[in-house]
């Protein structure tokens, strides 16, 4: 009898830690995904030289997006509400959401796949020409197998200065 209780607990530590490594796998690949995403998504606003927020869908820039997006088979979507830290943060620039369909997601419980706004350096100096850059966000999830989504987390990156855009 006491070899059987032995076996039981030796099993529950197994599964355990096959738990723990398929969360540990399925959460670095999600998060290369996610990483490789937020990279394309940079790439393709600095080759455009932004993204034209007046447009809610159809602008050059989110066009190559998507199609980025599709070839990345990614799915993943967070609320750009929430990237707020404070009131001082808000006066730096809106977050725009976007759909995986490159439509621009409005209202505060909007879940989009990748956030992005822009950040103006050259407001103090009028002889300089307008600088700016663009702040992105793409999310990403732990999943597990059994679990489905457990807790969300994101990835974000800065493009570099684009001068004189719009």
């Amino acid at each position: 009898m006491k070899e059987a209780i032995g076996g039981t607990w030796l099993f529950q530590i197994v599964i355990v830690f096959v738990f723990l490594f398929a969360g540990y796998i399925c959460l670095s690949i999600n998060h290369s995904k996610a990483f490789a995403v937020k990279d394309d998504i940079i790439e393709a606003i600095e080759r455009n030289n932004g993204i034209d927020f007046t447009v809610k869908s159809g602008d050059k820039t989110t066009k190559e997006i998507v199609e980025r997006l599709k070839t990345a088979s990614y799915r993943t979507g967070g609320n750009c509400s929430r990237l707020y830290k404070n009131n001082d943060d808000r006066n730096q620039g809106v977050w725009y959401g976007y759909s995986r369909d490159g439509v621009r997601q409005d209202g505060d419980n909007a879940i989009s796949t990748y956030c992005v706004r822009e950040i103006d350096v050259s407001n103090k100096y009028s002889e300089l020409p307008r600088m700016v850059y663009y702040q992105v966000v793409v999310f990403y999830q732990l999943d597990l197998p059994v679990l489905n989504s457990i807790m969300s987390f994101k990835v974000s990156g800065d493009t570099k200065l684009i001068y004189g855009n719009r």
